[in-house]
């Protein structure tokens, strides 16, 4: 089982990426998520703040209510906080960067470092997926 509590990068890896603007931005934030041990999730879109809660029933990953601030930005970076909020919404299949199935430990009472997998894919049931990278000198192990 893998120990989601702790921080991550995210990536959004969505079929609908054809759609995203082609302008660069040069001042793009690299989202973040950071799960807490009692079902709190906070982080950045990339441009915006956000917070709310997270469950999880053996590989499937849901999220409560989401706030987030609304600050504008670049298109291309408020198009990538955009599909991350929408894939947010729904239920998410955790699968390894190969494909295959994982299942999460129960954050209050697994605590066993050899669980932390260092990245792992979030699968919308649309095919959207956001690739999650564990960072380095996470505090939240």
């Amino acid at each position: 089982m893998l120990r989601l509590v702790g921080t991550w990068r995210v990536s959004v890896l969505t079929s609908a990426s054809a759609a995203a603007p082609d302008t660069p931005d040069e001042h793009a934030r690299t989202a973040e998520l950071a799960f807490d041990g009692d079902g709190q999730v906070y982080g950045s879109g990339g441009v915006n703040r956000l917070r709310g809660t997270w469950a999880l029933a053996g590989d499937t990953l849901t999220f409560g209510p989401l706030v987030s601030t609304l600050v504008a930005g670049a298109p291309e970076a408020m198009w990538r906080e955009s599909e991350l909020l929408r894939l947010l919404a729904g239920p998410l299949t955790l699968r390894t960067p190969d494909g295959e199935r994982v299942v999460a430990g129960d954050p209050a009472r697994d605590h066993e470092p050899d669980r932390r997998a260092a990245a792992l894919e979030l699968v919308a049931a649309d095919g959207g997926r956001l690739r999650l990278e564990r960072t380095a000198g996470n505090d939240l192990l």
